[in-house]
């Protein structure tokens, strides 16, 4: 009887090793499958990197960014912080790159947008020779036309108008169609609804020309007196002053202020040139001769 109690004792003891051997084999065949794959993700996962990093480098051909992209032995990869540290590192140590890069960047982008405004301003210039201007100086079939944007309170104007009187001395085919700029306050509007109103009874070159010179008084009185003196009507010109069609001129002068983006007189346009400020008698033969050449 007590042999038969130890067999069966063994026995279950065997037993007891078997599942143990059996459970230890499933843990380290599962444990090598496991491992096998995560080798396998591992190496696609570098692979990955290894060409991000590649297209990375090829992008900024100025810096050489490999010693900023692997560890000191060239083998092992960053990780994600890593990454961002180094790249930290490369900005703080190479400023004068990245403002290269800033500087170039604003620089096309502002060339894309010159060459959008010069193709829209040509557009409204095409669209400007194609109206009738009645207010303008010199021949009225005047083949190289300047389009001078004018306000009558504004010094370089009246400095710039003897500029062009002197280009049209010099050449006789030049005719200045004269634009309405009132932006230096309410007088400067007052002046110009005297030039447009003139114009409807033929004295807009008597009245501009006076506008511009220096007998021209401050005052109101003062100038409609003179105006007097020099043959305009001045019972049609108050009259006129207030007419729909002066107010109409106003307004149309408006639009191709705005239009052009005009902000300061005086301005030109000759040819295809758009010019803003002032400049001298050769600068404007010049520009003439390179336009209509």
């Amino acid at each position: 009887m007590g042999i038969y109690v130890k067999k069966r004792n063994f026995a279950g003891l065997r037993s007891l090793l078997l599942i143990l051997v059996i459970t230890i084999v499933i843990i380290a065949s599962y444990y090598f499958v496991f491992q096998e794959n995560n080798k396998i993700i591992l190496d696609n996962d570098l692979n990955i990197s290894n060409t991000q990093l590649e297209e990375n480098i090829n992008f900024i051909q100025e810096k050489d960014l490999r010693a900023y992209l692997k560890k000191e032995d060239m083998k092992e990869y960053l990780t994600n912080f890593e990454f961002d540290q180094s790249m930290k590192k490369f900005i703080e140590e190479n400023p004068d790159f990245i403002l290269n890069v800033l500087r170039e960047y604003q620089l096309n982008q502002n060339k894309l947008e010159q060459e959008k405004i010069n193709k829209e301003n040509i557009s409204s210039i095409q669209n400007l020779n194609l109206q009738a201007h009645p207010m303008y100086l010199g021949d009225a079939s005047g083949t190289k036309v300047i389009y001078e944007f004018v306000d009558y309170n504004c010094g370089y104007c009246e400095k710039y108008h003897q500029e062009l009187i002197n280009v049209m001395k010099e050449d006789t085919s030049v005719k200045i169609v004269i634009i309405q700029m009132p932006i230096l306050g309410n007088f400067s509007k007052d002046l110009t609804t005297i030039a447009l109103a003139s114009s409807l009874q033929g004295e807009f070159k008597t009245v501009h020309n006076y506008l511009y010179s220096s007998e021209r008084k401050s005052n109101m009185e003062d100038i409609l007196a003179d105006l007097f003196l020099k043959g305009v009507d001045l019972q049609i010109l108050k009259k006129d002053m207030d007419s729909q069609e002066v107010k109409d001129f106003l307004s149309i002068h408006k639009s191709y202020v705005d239009e052009f983006k005009f902000t300061g007189s005086p301005a030109t346009i000759i040819g295809n040139q758009i010019i803003p400020g002032f400049i001298d008698q050769s600068k404007i033969i010049e520009i003439l001769e390179k336009e209509f050449s």
